[in-house]
Formats: structure tokens, C-alpha cells, sequence
């Protein structure tokens, strides 16, 4: 896993806890070092995460439009 500074930590969790009230149950330190380790910004990985999470589940529409809403709301 690549290191994360403190600085880059803080800012994964403000983006987390700013689109969920728990956060999507993410560890803001793991988010941060994926983001960094597949060089794209947390918008563009939380849209992967929401798109592999709803692949293959049979979800509702409704559903995969939350999660994309959620992924791209700006704040």
C-alpha cells in the first residue's frame, strides 16, 4: 500500500464524510492511498468503487442513480 501523508488522509475523509454520513464505511487512509496509487483524483475513484459495487447486484435504477448522484455532487 503506498504511503499516505496525515494532509492527504484529512482531505480523503473531508471528501467522504462530505457525499456520506458514514463515510461509505471507507477508511479514509486506504481511500487516499488508492487514489494515489491509481493516480486519479477521490471523485473519479468513488465513481469506480459505486459502479463495481452496483455491477452484477440486479440493482434498481433508482439505486445506481443514487450512487452516481452521490459520486458526483459537488460541495
Amino acid at each position: 500500500m503506498t504511503a499516505v501523508s496525515n494532509a492527504e488522509a484529512r482531505k480523503a475523509r473531508s471528501f467522504l464524510y462530505s457525499h456520506s454520513k458514514t463515510g461509505f464505511g471507507i477508511p479514509p487512509r486506504r481511500f487516499a492511498a488508492s487514489a494515489k496509487e491509481l493516480n486519479v483524483g477521490f471523485r473519479e475513484l468513488l465513481r469506480f468503487i459505486g459502479r463495481r459495487y452496483m455491477g452484477g447486484q440486479g440493482a434498481s435504477a433508482a439505486r445506481t442513480e443514487a450512487v452516481e448522484r452521490a459520486a458526483t455532487q459537488e460541495r
